[in-house]
Parts: C-alpha cells; structure tokens; sequence
C-alpha cells in the first residue's frame, strides 16, 4: 500500500511522499507540500467535477472551512490509476460536532445557511438541474405505493411487513398527495428556476462526521454526494436528524430554523416547501420500494426492525411538522 500512495502522489500528483496514517477515509500524508489525505473517491468524475465547482465557488465566497481538492499535474479534480480514482484533499480536523442537544444543532444549522449563502454565484456544467424534479418524484412513488398496495390484496397470506404497510398505507397516502399541493402552493418550479439562477446546491449529507469542529470552528466535508438541488433539502434533513437524534423539543425547532435563516433569508414559499418535504414520507416509501420491486424470499427480524424504526422517525416527522405550522 505504501508503493501505491507512493506512486499516485508522484506520478498523479508530483509531489513526494514520506509515509502516511490510515484514517475511517483514506490516508493521510505526509508530502512536501504538507499533510494530504489521500482517499478513494466514492462517485464518478462527474460527481467529483461537480464537488470541484462548489467547492471552488464557496472559497471564492469566503466559506473556506472546507477540504478543497489538489489539482493532478493534468488539472483534473481526480486522478485514475489502475481503473480506481482517487481524491487527494486537505486535511481537515478530526472532532465531529457534536449532535446530542439543541446548542450543537443551531450551531450546524448556522453553518448550513452559510454554506448555501456562499454558494451564491455557482455556475457548473456537471450539475443536472430538473424544475420538476420532486413533483415527479412524488408522483412516481404515489403510484408504486397504489401498486404496492393492490399487490399485498392479492396475496392469499399476509407476512409482518404487509401488515405493516397495510395499517399504514392510508396516512402515507394522504401525506404524499398533502406534500404534493404544497409543492405546487409554493411555487416548486419557479423556486428551482430562482435557486438555479441565483447559484445553489444541495450538500446531501450535511451531518455526522462531514461536520467537524476545532477551537470551537466547523468545517464541512463529504461533498461528494452533493446535488444541483434546493438548499431546502438539507435543511429538511437535518431538522428531522434533530428529531432523530434528541428529544425534539419545539423550542430547539424555532433555535435551529432561528440559527438558518439568520444567515440565509427564507420566504412564505419556501416555509411551504419546507413543510412539503417534512411531510413527504421519503424513508418509508424508499424503504418499501426496495422490499418489494425486489423478490420477498423471507421476513428477517431485521427487516421487520428496519421498517418498525422507519415508521418511528416518520411520526416524529409528523411532530415536526406540527412545531413548524406553530411557529
């Protein structure tokens, strides 16, 4: 493993290599340009181009609390050597913030705003924007759930999981068909369209170790998932990480929508949308179609787990979105 690092840096990078620690990621480095961490990258050259633009456009901006890619001898993002691509970054602290009350989730929700605040002016080639694209998405899993639905009816025997789909099928119906007049009654389209032009992404995993902490600053990694979406989304997600991980208080709700809009303005609109992805029961619906667009051979205790834990978090997303219609 030495050789390889070894040669990658050289021949990818042109830099020196003199020894390295293995972390949860990759490798850190130590070259003569300072420590690197040298990682396998998780998506394809399209996704890392894509990291790239964001991340190039927030240091830009002055977010610069992030791992910035060093560029290949060739200026690429990436470098590809027997058929595998790596990333080599900088090096970024190793405490994660912590995620256990209200104060460490205002203080990441401040960071969130900020991060979709400094991405104002992104332009990129390799992000795919769709104005449409979760009214499609809603639709699309309205009708596999219907379908789902008639499929158990015609079985001779319910199994757990039928049962379970079975007593939960009309409350997510109605959620789905909800989250779908509240796309439309905010405006989705025009919203994309703006969040397009004003220049925007979706961090996609705003959350647990991509969250680090030093002298009480945090730094943002784990781009690689990043999306040409609303910043909506992440703040979806990690308000129902809120609910997930404490005891979800509505006054930490306000503290942490507090803590984001301060820094990044939201509109009656987007506070519609905001409910629109609250109520969209995203975990359940994925969780279902991957059970059953697949063959059932057996109900494992695991699986039957697995979904009793997704209809959990869905009803506290239920008592999210109620904190959020009191505010």
């Amino acid at each position: 493993m030495e050789d390889i690092n070894k040669t990658i840096l050289w021949e990818g990078y042109g830099l020196r290599y003199y020894g390295g620690i293995r972390t949860r990621t990759g490798v850190i480095c130590k070259t003569d340009a300072g420590p690197l961490e040298l990682k396998k990258a998780r998506d394809g050259s399209l996704h890392i181009c894509f990291a790239q633009d964001i991340k190039e456009q927030l240091f830009a901006n002055g977010f610069t609390k992030i791992a910035r890619f060093r560029k290949t001898v060739d200026d690429a993002p990436f470098f590809v050597w027997n058929e595998t691509t790596y990333v080599l970054e900088d090096v970024l602290p190793a405490d994660v913030l912590e995620e256990k009350d209200i104060q460490g989730f205002e203080k990441g929700s401040s960071v969130l705003g900020q991060l979709h605040k400094h991405a104002k002016g992104l332009e990129s080639t390799y992000g795919l924007w769709d104005s449409e694209k979760l009214p499609k998405q809603f639709a699309k899993r309205h009708s596999e759930l219907a379908k789902i639905k008639h499929r158990i009816q015609k079985t001779n025997q319910l199994d757990a999981l039928d049962l379970m789909v079975v007593q939960n099928y009309g409350a997510y119906m109605s959620r789905v068909e909800e989250a779908m007049a509240y796309l439309k009654e905010g405006g989705y389209v025009l919203h994309m369209e703006a969040a397009q032009q004003r220049g925007t992404f979706c961090h996609k995993s705003f959350k647990g170790s991509n969250l680090r902490v030093k002298n009480g600053v945090v730094y943002v990694a784990g781009f690689e998932h990043a999306a040409a979406d609303t910043g909506l989304v992440d703040l979806a997600a990690y308000l129902k990480r809120y609910m997930k991980k404490t005891d979800g208080l509505e006054a930490g709700v306000g503290e942490i929508l507090s803590a984001y809009t301060k820094v990044m303005a939201m509109e009656a609109e987007d506070f519609l949308l905001l409910q629109a992805l609250i109520l969209y029961p995203e975990k359940f619906l994925r969780l279902i179609n991957e059970l059953y667009n697949k063959r059932k051979t057996c109900i494992s205790p695991a699986m039957k787990q697995r979904m009793k834990e997704v209809i959990a978090e869905e009803d506290k997303s239920q008592r999210l979105l109620g904190y959020l219609r009191s505010l």
